[in-house]
């Protein structure tokens, strides 16, 4: 039996729900105010009845004002909760860890288990350091799958899945190295099973114990729905922490007990054996695969497969007896029950419902919907609903209006707390166009005759929506809501904010509200990516998919282009257009491999062919240039000959010279080549800001660039300063660039930009864990050092501190040309 509902006899805790409480504070702010003049608080008073009516009205609002807070955010009955995040949006994050990342493979459909190995040695690379190197890149991984053979999915298939699912979700310089099926290895086994008299269906025991085994060898991955982890005690933030899933949640340590087996023990066959009811002894069990009988306790796995039992092997060579009789077992009908056993571990996907936290309905409770106190004020009064009747004189309904007019400054006033109060969930939004932070209501149907004491009903609306609209200080009051938003998450736009408003000296001007308004719409916008920049954060582009004119870029580029303010973050021609935007370069994807096959090192400044030579029974022509360092496959740029000059890819190599598929021409003597600037030449070099001579050293030359781990006796190279192109050696380094020991040419021509250096020796590792930032230097928002600054520290500041981000400016004629280098890297590796 329910309880009755009633009205509870307790005086309300807030004060705003207590009637008397207020009432109380009315009358003792009329006595210290007006305590002199206004004496008598009984209740005939037409004061006190106003201040009755309004108390009233104030515990109305308050109880409002109390409703679950889901009422008040969704009280209009629309998508309620439209900004506040499940907690399968906002607290899964996408593979961090190896464990990530054998879920992620896991729940494909057709995948039993999944293994995720870190590659521990890569291919030999040349480093430039006189050999080859041996270089262990880190970030790379090999996936090993097995399949579910109860699942009729093709395995090119599931490898075709488990890769979109993978780089999908592939981390930032992180790569797949080999996502290999793995072949079943078919283990049968032998001996004697002893079982009790009383056993009643020998096959199904027998189907039992053949799963039991099979189970052993090759366990299923068990999928939870929220509900069953809720039963088993496990916290919200433990059940949503990591990566989210189709068919449910796995438990952490299950999938820790489900690792590669390098072996089979006999011993553990045996206890899995002996825990099925009826059996009494086991008799020189051993375990056989292939042509070999393993007779030992010890049974060697191939690591290249996964160990499956063979069941027609093992019912054909495994006997069962009880009493000294042998029990006779019908092999198919076995088969069939062990299949149905097999069948009852598989799982579907779990409907959404069951892996997310159900928002609860809410009830649309009308809080904006206002009741005029006039209406409930006593008849004699002559206002609200009941009026005046037409025989009274017009001093009397002169008197009616006034105290209605009276009236509409506190009803005003309470009407707009209501549709405050209404729309706090507009306060909470991250909704970038909706920046009104103040809200009224009119009160023309409210208050009967309210009409008949305005000026005009047109004048009435002007005002109210003078109180909407937007300005500097408006917006401001938004912005401080959307910093509440924002830290709720950890984050901020402080420094991105006083950045913008260091030049704005009149905070009531055009300036100042332009900038207002951006920052809302920039917080608004980081807002509302956030699932994908906090869970995905670390997330690469997906390399299989389109990669130009696209969004397909990285979460870290989209964080830090929201960061900055760049409405237009799109991987895209950037030199074509004065445009905001940058490339990010991973140094994982530059590894020599099949579809990239060339190393980092490598010389752009200018080699000279001795000469040209004719070879036999083809129409290609070989460059004789000593002690080039090409590999097949690479572009050059040939100069100096009418024959020969434009841009050729390299067929083959030899010591004394390379080449080229263009018919050999006796007429051309000698010529320069130079390698086309690819990605690897604006990846490895920096810009030369400008030449000055030194003033203590006449025969050295100063470059101004950005020096990091530049030492004296260092090579460098210079390309594009035709007076220094060539190699180096650095004799002084400075804060702001290094010498080298050329005498200084004032009549350097010019070139795009200035020049770029680059230090002839490569780091033993370029690959691992590395990145470089392309940003346009001539956009003008960069030309301000402080914000050039603000730009760097926002990306040192948001790059994972695992990852080491290198930053290089370029101009326009430079970003053009890089714009074409990227784009045909990335199509080579797509």
């Amino acid at each position: 039996m329910t309880d009755p509902i009633t009205i509870p006899k307790e005086i309300p805790q807030d004060t705003a729900l207590s009637y008397d409480f207020l009432r109380k504070e009315g009358i003792e702010l009329i006595q210290k105010m007006a305590g002199n003049t206004w004496t008598d608080h009984n209740i005939h008073d037409p004061g006190i009845t106003i201040l009755e009516q309004l108390c009233y009205a104030i515990t109305d609002l308050a109880y409002r004002m109390d409703y679950d807070i889901k009422d008040v955010i969704g009280s209009d009955g629309s998508s309620s909760y439209k900004d506040l995040y499940s907690a399968a949006t906002i607290l899964t994050v996408n593979p961090v860890t190896l464990l990530d990342l054998r879920k992620v493979v896991i729940d494909v459909e057709g995948v039993k288990n999944a293994w995720v190995e870190k590659v521990s040695q890569n291919n030999s690379i040349n480093t430039g350091n006189n050999g080859q190197d041996n270089i262990s890149s880190k970030g790379l991984y090999r996936v090993f799958i097995e399949r579910d053979e109860l699942v009729h999915i093709t395995g090119s298939n599931i490898l075709a899945e488990v890769k979109s699912r993978l780089q999908s979700c592939r981390g930032v310089c992180e790569d797949f190295e080999e996502i290999r099926m793995l072949d079943t290895q078919p283990i049968r086994l032998q001996g004697t099973i002893e079982i009790t008299h009383t056993v009643d269906n020998i096959n199904q025991m027998v189907a039992n114990i053949l799963h039991r085994v099979n189970t052993h060898f090759s366990p299923r991955i068990y999928f939870y729905t929220l509900q069953q982890l809720v039963a088993q005690g496990k916290r919200t933030d433990e059940i949503f922490d990591g990566p989210r899933l189709r068919h449910g949640f796995i438990n952490d340590e299950e999938l820790l007990q489900r690792e590669r087996k390098k072996e089979i023990q006999t011993s553990d066959i045996i206890r899995e054996i002996m825990d099925e009811t009826g059996i009494l002894a086991i008799d020189e069990l051993s375990v056989a695969t292939g042509a070999n009988t393993i007779k030992s306790w010890l049974l060697p796995l191939d690591l290249t497969k996964t160990p499956s039992l063979d069941v027609d092997g093992t019912l054909q060579e495994l006997t069962f007896t009880s009493q000294g009789l042998i029990v006779n077992v019908d092999k198919a009908l076995v088969k069939t029950l062990y299949n149905q056993k097999r069948t009852e571990g598989l799982q579907s996907i779990v409907p959404l419902e069951e892996r997310d936290i159900n928002i609860p309905e809410t009830v649309d409770r009308n809080i904006e919907n206002y009741y005029s106190i006039q209406n409930q004020f006593p008849a004699n009064y002559g206002i609200g609903n009941t009026g005046l009747p037409n025989s009274v004189s017009e001093t009397r309904k002169a008197q009616g209006k006034q105290l209605t007019s009276y009236l509409v400054f506190f009803e005003q006033l309470l009407a707009n707390y209501f549709s405050q109060t209404a729309n706090f969930k507009k306060l909470m939004s991250f909704d970038g166009e909706d920046t009104k932070t103040y809200f009224n209501q009119s009160l023309l149907d409210a208050i009967p005759g309210l009409e008949d004491v305005l000026v005009s009903k047109e004048s009435y609306q002007e005002y109210l929506d003078e109180i909407n609209v937007d300005t500097t200080a408006s917006l401001q009051r938004k912005n401080k809501f959307l910093n509440h938003l924002l830290a709720r998450f950890s984050e901020q736009f402080t420094g991105y904010g006083m950045l913008l408003q260091n030049d704005v000296t009149d905070t009531e001007n055009d300036d100042a509200y332009a900038i207002s308004k951006k920052l809302i719409l920039d917080k608004a916008k980081f807002l509302q990516e956030y699932p994908s920049i906090s869970a995905a954060r670390g997330n690469a582009y997906n390399y299989t998919q389109s990669f130009w004119d696209t969004a397909n870029i990285s979460s870290l580029e989209k964080r830090i282009a929201l960061k900055l303010g760049i409405e237009d973050y799109t991987r895209r021609n950037l030199g074509e257009a004065d445009k905001e935007g940058f490339h990010m370069v991973e140094h994982i994807l530059l590894r020599p491999r099949t579809a990239y096959p060339f190393p980092l090192e490598g010389r752009y400044s200018t080699n000279a062919i001795s000469s040209f030579e004719a070879i036999e029974n083809t129409e290609n022509t070989k460059c004789i240039s000593n002690g080039h360092d090409l590999k097949k496959g690479e572009q050059i740029r040939i100069q100096g000959t009418e024959k020969y000059d434009g841009e050729h890819t390299i067929l083959s190599v030899s010591e004394d010279g390379f080449e080229i598929a263009i018919p050999f021409d006796e007429s051309s003597a000698g010529a320069t080549w130079q390698r086309v600037f690819d990605i690897r030449y604006y990846v490895r070099t920096s810009s030369v800001y400008n030449f000055t001579e030194v003033a203590n050293e006449a025969g050295h030359t100063f470059c101004k660039a950005d020096v990091k781990k530049l030492k004296v006796g260092d090579q460098v190279e210079i390309i594009g300063a035709q007076s220094y192109d060539g190699v180096h050696e650095v004799v002084a380094v400075h804060e702001d660039g290094f010498e080298i020991p050329v005498p200084f040419v004032a009549q350097e021509p010019e070139t795009i930009g200035t020049g770029r250096w680059m230090q002839v020796a490569t780091p033993t590792d370029s690959y691992s864990f590395q990145l470089t930032f392309m940003l346009p230097a001539w956009l003008q928002r960069y030309q301000d050092a402080s914000f050039k600054k603000f730009v760097e520290q926002t990306i040192q500041e948001e790059t994972p501190v695992h990852l080491r981000p290198s930053i290089k400016w370029l101009q326009k004629e430079e970003m053009l040309q890089f714009d074409q280098a990227f784009h045909a890297f990335l199509s080579q590796i797509n």
